[in-house]
C-alpha cells in the first residue's frame, strides 16, 4: 500500500518520488497501480510513457503518451514527450511535426526548439542542427543536452571554435553531476564522450573504464536524454585503444564485446570470424 492510502493520487505520488530517485522500475510499478485504480488518469498514463523512454523502450513510450495526447490534446508535456520518443525510433518527420507544434503556440519552449535541432541532427543537417541548438544556448535556458549537441554538430559543420567552447560549458555542468553522484557511470560515459569527440582519446579511455567500474549489474542507462549500456561502453574502450593504435588490446575488447554485440563495427573490423 501506497504511503498515503489505497488511492490513485498515492501512488502517483510515490511513482514521481521513485521516479526522482531514479528508480524506474518502481515507479513504473506506482504509476501502473495508480491507473488502475483510476483508469482516466493521465498523468499516471503520462508518467508511464516517460518512465518506458527513460528506460530505452521508445516504441512503448511512443504507444503510451499517444494515447494520452489523444485524451489530452490540449496539454503541451505529453506532445513534447511523445514527440522525443518518436526521435528515439528515428522518426524524425513525426517528431518535428510535435515540436513544431509546440514550438507555434510557445515559443519559449526550450525542449520543442532543441527538439527540432535533434530532428536537423539525425538527418545530417549539421549546419541546421548547429544553428537551432546555438539559439537555445542564446535563450540562456541550455543544460547539458543543449551543448553536448551544439558541440557534435558544430563538430560535423567543421565549426571549430564553437565546437570546442560548447564542449567546455558541457563537461563543467558535468562535472557537477559527477560530484554529486561519483559512484554513477553516466557522468564518467558522458565525459567520455565529450573527450572522444574531442579526439583526446587517452582522457576518453580513462572515462570510459570508469564507467564501466562504476555500471555494476546494471543493463540500461539514461542520463540527459542519451542512452547507453555496458556494451555500448565496451564498444567505447575497444574504439579508443584503436584510436590509440594499441590493436592487440583493442581486438582484445572486440573478442569480448563479440559475445553481446557480434556485429559491431569494432568487432567486424578487429575480431572477424566469417
Amino acid at each position: 500500500m501506497a504511503f498515503g492510502g489505497e488511492t490513485a493520487e498515492s501512488y502517483y505520488d510515490e511513482g514521481i518520488t521513485a521516479s526522482m530517485k531514479g528508480d524506474l522500475r518502481k515507479a513504473i510499478e506506482h504509476f501502473q497501480r495508480a491507473a488502475e485504480l483510476d483508469n482516466t488518469y493521465s498523468a499516471a498514463y503520462h508518467q508511464l510513457g516517460k518512465c518506458y523512454l527513460r528506460l530505452g523502450k521508445p516504441q512503448k513510450a511512443a504507444s503510451m503518451l499517444a494515447e494520452v495526447v489523444r485524451a489530452r490534446p490540449n496539454q503541451l508535456p505529453p506532445r513534447v514527450d511523445l514527440a522525443y520518443a518518436l526521435l528515439d525510433l528515428r522518426k524524425t518527420d513525426e517528431a518535428r511535426k510535435l515540436f513544431n507544434e509546440v514550438a507555434a503556440q510557445r515559443p519559449d519552449n526550450t525542449r520543442a526548439q532543441l527538439g527540432l535541432a535533434f530532428c536537423a541532427f539525425y538527418e545530417k543537417q549539421w549546419d541546421a542542427a548547429a544553428n537551432l541548438a546555438q539559439a537555445v544556448v542564446a535563450q540562456g535556458k541550455a543544460n547539458f543536452t543543449a551543448f553536448f549537441l551544439l558541440g557534435r554538430a558544430a563538430k560535423r559543420a567543421s565549426q571549430y571554435d564553437l565546437e570546442i567552447e560548447a564542449f567546455k560549458r558541457a563537461d563543467a555542468l558535468l562535472e557537477k553531476s559527477i560530484e554529486a553522484s561519483p559512484k554513477q557511470p553516466d557522468g564518467y560515459y558522458l565525459r567520455g564522450e565529450i573527450r572522444f569527440f574531442g579526439e583526446n582519446y587517452v582522457d576518453a579511455l580513462e572515462n570510459y573504464r570508469l564507467a564501466q567500474e562504476h555500471a555494476g549489474d546494471q543493463q540500461h542507462f539514461s542520463s540527459f536524454g542519451e542512452h547507453f549500456s555496458p556494451a555500448h561502453i565496451l564498444a567505447r574502450i575497444g574504439e579508443s585503444l584503436e584510436k590509440l593504435d594499441r590493436k592487440e588490446a583493442a581486438a582484445e575488447v572486440a573478442k569480448q564485446l563479440r559475445a553481446v554485440a557480434p556485429k559491431h563495427p569494432l568487432v567486424l573490423r578487429l575480431d572477424p570470424q566469417d
